[in-house]
């Protein structure tokens, strides 16, 4: 984080309506992917993410270092939306969620086609990973997060992130071989 991000929340822990608009326009869309990728439920992501923001604006104050605000946030919606993926049961999303203005317009449609049926299949698989799996690949392909930082969010110890990660791909592999789906480069087909 920046020194202006640091100052904007702290003017959020001050209980400054503008400066908590502000930090909920710029981490709404990435705290409502990261959400709708963890419990595959659209509605769901709604609440999740509106729930994490009330719990930010209401416990801002005990957050001691601003410049950890990311983590701290992440660390929020990752316990409200596994609260939720507990509760209810996921449905499959829509691959082009996942797409922020990944436009292949100038490959071929053929490739453009397999492209998209390999997206599909990574999703589906990704979907069927136990959940802390599946939170894990989300933080780390998604969010680009470091294995650390993960760890902080989540709790727990870096190697358990890279136990979890590996046990992950291993898994994702199988997955999609058992489907008979090629994917060409490992980290290719989360990105």
């Amino acid at each position: 984080m920046n020194e202006n991000e640091v100052m904007l929340v702290r003017r959020m822990q001050q209980k400054d309506a503008d400066a908590f608009d502000e930090i909920f326009e710029r981490y709404h869309n990435r705290l409502f992917r990261m959400a709708y990728l963890i419990s595959g439920n659209y509605a769901d992501s709604e609440d999740i993410v509106q729930e994490t923001f009330v719990k930010c604006y209401c416990s801002c104050r005990e957050l001691k270092d601003c410049s950890r605000f990311p983590s701290w946030l992440y660390q929020i919606l990752t316990r409200t939306a596994w609260r939720y993926a507990k509760k209810q049961r996921r449905e499959e999303p829509v691959e082009t969620f996942f797409e922020e203005g990944d436009s292949d317009s100038g490959n071929a449609p053929l490739e453009s086609i397999l492209r998209e049926e390999e997206r599909t299949a990574v999703m589906a698989a990704i979907n069927r990973l136990e959940l802390k799996q599946r939170t894990v690949v989300i933080l780390y392909y998604y969010n680009q997060l470091s294995t650390k930082e993960i760890s902080r969010i989540l709790g727990c110890l870096e190697g358990t992130v890279k136990s979890r990660l590996h046990t992950a791909r291993k898994n994702l592999e199988q997955s999609l071989k058992e489907e008979g789906t090629k994917v060409w480069k490992t980290e290719s087909w989360i990105l």
